[in-house]
């Protein structure tokens, strides 16, 4: 016999609402997802949602942080160089490259949005550093990192890219080893979707 909603543990009902949540918001962006959607697919009430999220903007930021939490456990998990877990990073960001225009639009609005997006800096800015740490003298590092973080939100915010950001970021860093090319040829970087 299936449970009631009430015995389910807060945390169970939650992480499956957010899941919900997450194939709304990838297939529809935020614009184009309503509270009475996540809910009708949820097979919950519409009003129901707010018991979990005071807003569209919180369940947002709330699908945004679990999936970055699920990435920055994978990634800190993967062996390898500082740059190969930069381009694995790069690789899931650009996965979800739909959502990242609805992120700038909403931060500025919405602060659980803004955390989010922070935090993904934070990450980002951290990983780049790790990776340009060999690459460029020690006084250099951060405006590197800086460098590298701009060049991936740009190449993000750019809704139909001539060309994967990872190719971009590969260029960076080959120019700051004055390499010709950097962990392969930018050819040999699958497109990602």
């Amino acid at each position: 016999m299936p449970r009631n909603r009430q015995e389910v543990p807060r945390e169970e009902r939650i992480d499956a609402l957010l899941a919900v949540a997450e194939q709304q918001f990838l297939a529809r962006g935020f614009a184009g997802t309503s509270i009475a959607e996540i809910a009708r697919a949820a097979g919950i009430e519409p009003g129901s949602v707010y018991w979990y999220f005071r807003s569209k903007d919180h369940a947002f930021a709330a699908v945004l942080n679990r999936l970055l939490d699920a990435e920055v456990d994978r990634i800190a998990k993967l062996p390898g160089d500082p740059a190969r877990k930069l381009f694995a990073a790069l690789d899931s960001v650009e996965r979800r490259r739909t959502l990242h225009p609805c992120v700038a639009e909403r931060a500025p609005h919405a602060p659980p949005v803004m955390e989010y997006h922070e935090r993904l800096h934070e990450w980002l800015h951290g990983l780049a550093l790790a990776a340009v740490a060999d690459l460029v003298p020690q006084p250099d590092h951060e405006i590197a990192a800086d460098a590298v973080v701009a060049t991936i939100e740009g190449g993000l915010a750019n809704p139909a890219p001539s060309r994967p950001t990872s190719h971009l970021v590969r260029y960076l860093l080959a120019s700051f080893s004055g390499a010709r090319e950097f962990g392969g040829a930018a050819d040999d970087v699958p497109a990602t979707t």
